[in-house]
Parts: C-alpha cells; structure tokens; sequence
C-alpha cells in the first residue's frame, strides 16, 4: 500500500468511529426533549423515567463524539496539508461556523442538561435540552454544509490556485446541501429510533416491564416505522441530484459501465475493474432507468465514460446494497412492531430478540451510505477542484501505518466499552429481574401502550 492509500484507509477508520456518536445525539437530542414535553403535558412519571435513563446514552455518546472528533481533525494538517492550502478559504469558515453556532452551544447546556434537574427550574432545565438539542442538529448543518460543497462546490473563485469564496449563500445552499442533510438527520432519526427499541426490547425479554422501558420501546418503534418511508423518499431525490452532478458515482453503485438507455437494476453482481464487466449479475429490466431517471428508457452514463475519473466499483456497489437492504429490513421490523403495539398485541420473542439484533443497525446504514458517498467522489477530494492524490502529505508510509493499527486498536477497545456499558445502565435500570417471571416491582401491559 502505497502513502496516499494508507492515509485514505486512515482518515476513513477515524471518520467511521466519529460519525456512529453524533448519528446518536443528533435525533436523540430531540427524542430527549420530547420526553420532556410529555412528562409536563401529562404529569405522568414514565416519561421523566425514560428521560434520565437515556440522558445517560446522550452523555455517554456525547462523549465518545467530541473525542473523536478531536482526532479526526488533526488529520487535516498530518495527512492532508494540501486540503487546506487550497480550500481553506471555504473550509475553515466553515468549520469555525461549527464550532461557535453549535459545539459550544452544546457543551454550555449540557451540564444543565445532565445535572441541574434538582438544581434549576423545570423549564429552565427544559431549556436547557432545547438548546442541546439545537446545537447538535446545528453541529451537522454546518459539517454537512462543508460536506456537501465538497461534493458540488459553487460560489468560488481560484486565484492562483486557490480558491476563494465569491458568494456565501451559494456556498453555504450548493446543490446538493438539501438531500444530503435531510437524508444525513433522518438517519440519526433512524439510528436512534432502533436503538430506543432494541434496548427496550432487551430489557422487556429480561423481565424489565416497567412503564417507561414501555414507553421508550414505542417511541423507537413508531419513529422508525414513520421515518423509514420518508427516507427512501429523500433517498430517491437524492440520487436523483447525484445523477445530475456526480454521474460516475450512481455508475459505480449500479455496475453499469457501458451508456445504457432502459438499464437494469443490478440486485447482484460481482463488479470487475480490469475486464470492465460485471460477473453472476442479477438484474431486474429496466428497473435502474425507472428509478433514477423516472422512465423505462431513460439513459445512464455507465463507468467507461469517466476514463480515469470514476471510483473504485466494488465498495460503492457493495455498500450501497448494504445501506438499501438493511433501510428494508428497517422498514419490515419497524412495521411489524408498530401494528403489534397498535393492536395491542403480545409482543413475540422472536419480534423482541429480532429487534435487539436491530438495536445499531442505524450505524450499519450510516456507515455504508458513507462509504458509498465518500468512496463515490474519489479520485476527487473536491469535486472538480481538487484531487485526493494533490492533497496528499509526504509522510511515509511506516509511519502512517503504525498510527493506522494504533487507531483500529484503540478504537474496537472504546466501541466494545460503548456497546456493553449502554447495556450495563439498561440492566442497572431495571435492576435485579428474574427473565422467567416476566414481571416486575412495576408491571404494564400492551394497554399501558395507547397513551
């Protein structure tokens, strides 16, 4: 492997261990001050119940992210000097935008949020949640905002090779900022809602019946079951608009390497980057010509119309049919759940151990919708503007490979510990339940789910 491969491979593991934590916080903010909003609507203690035991998750993940994300930036400057020295005119505004609209916003309230309960008034510490809430959600504006120009990069100017900002508002609204943040939050919406349910449902099968293990349970529930639809919406606009300005892209999610006018949908194939052809394909008729171009004969620039110009085939095909299939199968458990809870009915153990088996399959999607979206733009760092090689350090490769495996190791060390302490505090809240029993101190039932 050469530097600049190592230097990708080690920005990606980085990226990839940040992201899973703020496509927590970000939905799990709001979910929290909902929680809130409920408990003052209807004076009913499950719902402050279900607060502080997922404040906790908020705090813990809150954590991991800022950490992360610390680690992630110094790359700009030990890998990637050159991002800067060409786009930091752009880049850095942006990300101080971040930092002061949102990180401090958050990190201000949080304390409130997370120990003031008893110490200032409800709505003050309601507030409080509001603006923690607003400042993630904020946070992914602005990071999104940088994200997507890197993608489709307008309002610019280069002047002796580097560019510089001409129009802000441009910049800040490029075309594909509106799919990419609506489908980016709408993950986190999803990551959280089948996290809330899979918990939920781990402590049900342990006997953990109370009101708010319920109450946690049908939020996730119903917020997936809404929310998935909408995102194979938006995910449809936004493919749409990658056709439109990044064509070599939806060529390699799709296997398609020859210009096809009625091209099929690939279910299934094995791309190959040296003969240019795909191998075991299974392909639905005119399905791929449909979706992205809403007509049977639409046409589809394939793969060898990008001569040197289009990313590697295999990740983006693979992980595109990872994030789909695993939307579907959000889709068909969430269904299922919420016709259950609505009809009041017992919940099968096998729809309850599905269900914790779904509990981080929000960052199974997120991380391959990444890689396809990140991988898809190669060779280019930005668009048109920048190449990934042209921004590249000159540190050699032993050097980045070390940090590499120093990177993964301390990384599987902190996502183990993440994974089994958020379920040592959901077994510590349900305290000492015996399985068999299927009760507890504070049994409920399915009817308990209407309200």
């Amino acid at each position: 492997m050469d530097e600049i491969l190592l230097a990708r491979i080690q920005f990606a593991a980085n990226i990839s261990f940040h992201i899973l934590f703020p496509t927590i916080t970000i939905a799990l903010g709001w979910v929290l001050l909902f929680f809130k909003w409920r408990h003052h609507r209807t004076g009913e203690s499950r719902w402050m119940q279900a607060y502080r035991f997922w404040v906790k998750v908020f705090a813990l993940s809150f954590a991991l992210g800022v950490v992360s994300g610390i680690t992630m930036s110094f790359q700009f400057g030990t890998n990637w000097p050159g991002f800067m020295e060409k786009v930091g005119n752009v880049a850095g505004p942006l990300l101080a935008y971040e930092v002061l609209t949102a990180f401090f916003l958050e990190a201000t309230f949080l304390g409130i949020m997370l120990f003031g309960e008893k110490r200032v008034s409800p709505r003050m510490h309601t507030l409080a949640t509001f603006l923690v809430a607003a400042g993630t959600t904020a946070s992914a504006f602005w990071i999104l905002v940088l994200n997507s120009w890197m993608h489709t990069p307008v309002g610019y100017e280069l002047r002796e090779g580097v560019v510089h900002a001409t129009d802000w508002w441009a910049i800040v609204f490029n075309p594909s900022m509106p799919y990419r943040l609506s489908h980016m939050l709408l993950a986190s919406g999803l990551t959280v809602a089948f996290l809330l349910a899979g918990l939920s449902a781990w402590r049900w099968l342990r006997g953990d019946r109370g009101a708010d293990v319920l109450t946690a349970l049908r939020t996730g529930v119903f917020l997936g079951a809404a929310l998935i639809p909408v995102q194979i919406f938006v995910g449809d606009l936004h493919g749409l608009n990658t056709l439109e300005h990044q064509p070599a892209k939806i060529a390699a999610m799709e296997g398609i390497w020859e210009d096809e006018r009625g091209a099929g949908l690939r279910l299934f194939a094995i791309p190959d980057e040296e003969a240019r052809t795909n191998h075991a394909e299974i392909e639905v008729p005119y399905l791929a010509s449909l979706i992205l171009t809403h007509s049977l004969d639409g046409e589809i620039q394939g793969l060898n119309s990008f001569p040197g110009a289009h990313p590697p085939v295999a990740p983006v095909f693979f992980a595109f049919r990872v994030m789909v299939g695993t939307g579907l199968l959000m889709l068909l458990v969430s269904w299922i759940g919420a016709w259950l809870l609505w009809k009041q009915k017992p919940l099968p153990t096998l729809w309850l151990k599905g269900m914790v088996l779904m509990s981080f399959s929000g960052w199974v999607a997120t991380l391959a919708g990444w890689y396809v979206t990140e991988i898809g733009r190669q060779p280019w760092l930005v668009t048109g503007v920048l190449r990934t090689a042209e921004a590249a350090s000159a540190v050699p490769a032993g050097m980045i490979l070390t940090t590499l495996l120093m990177y993964l190791a301390v990384y599987l060390g902190l996502i183990t510990a993440y994974i089994s302490v958020v379920f040592h505090l959901a077994k510590k809240a349900g305290g000492a339940v015996d399985p068999s029993s299927g009760t507890q101190d504070r049994p409920t039932t399915l009817a308990g789910a209407t309200s």
